[in-house]
């Protein structure tokens, strides 16, 4: 019996690119949001966390420009493969309008976040600060000298290099799409990958903006 090679399971999403795709941003939405209110749970449960040094203005506008390149990108493809099976018309205009502005978000983001985003620095396991007052004190005398803590947590990081990684697929297909090099099936292909690298990044993005946020209520 013959192994599945990678093409041939491209080629199998691609095969009914609408119902499988449909199902599949359903399925994964559910379960991201399921995730992250378990998670949302489990944090408010231990208490406050060590204060994350602050972004400058740039950075924040920067940020907030490619979660609303996103949030174009997303909505305009999810809601017209799930109301209307294909995007056409206004909702790919509007999505290719995202695109073009994605792409300069993402670079923007990967130059200001690569280094400080790097796994082998930091630590996931940060101390609760406690709420009482003699308690808080003792414990900012104790670690007056000790290491600050990072800027980003560790599901902050693997989220960010999730969303980089699933964006240059997601851009670079589009692209390789639009060269004349590809043969009609090759397309297809690219189509299929680009949808559900698409998915992946909203879903990175979902969670990085979840843990952002969560970081600066000190929750994370």
């Amino acid at each position: 019996m013959m192994q599945p090679t990678l093409a041939n399971i491209i080629q199998d999403l691609g095969s009914a690119p609408a119902a499988m795709y449909s199902k599949a941003i359903v399925a994964a939405l559910i379960a991201t949001g399921a995730l992250l209110l378990l998670h949302l749970l489990v944090s408010l449960a231990k208490g406050h966390r060590p204060v994350r040094p602050r972004w400058h203005i740039i950075t924040k506008l920067i940020y907030i420009g490619a979660i609303v390149a996103v949030l174009i990108l997303g909505v305009t493809s999810f809601y017209a493969v799930l109301s209307h099976g294909a995007m056409h018309g206004w909702f790919l205009f509007l999505h290719l309008i995202g695109a073009g502005a994605f792409v300069v978000f993402l670079l923007l983001v990967a130059v200001m976040w690569a280094v400080p985003s790097k796994l082998c620095t930091g630590s996931c396991a940060t101390s609760p600060v406690a709420d009482d007052d003699a308690q808080a004190q003792a414990q900012a005398q104790a670690q007056a000298h000790a290491p600050t803590a990072s800027r980003f947590h560790c599901l902050t990081k693997l989220a960010f290099w999730l969303l980089l990684i699933s964006g240059v697929v997601t851009a670079g297909t589009m692209l390789l799409s639009m060269l004349p090099v590809l043969g009609t099936q090759q397309m297809n292909q690219m189509i299929t990958i680009h949808r559900y690298a698409g998915l992946v990044l909203v879903i990175a993005t979902i969670v990085h903006l979840y843990t952002v946020v969560l970081s600066k209520l000190r929750r994370l």
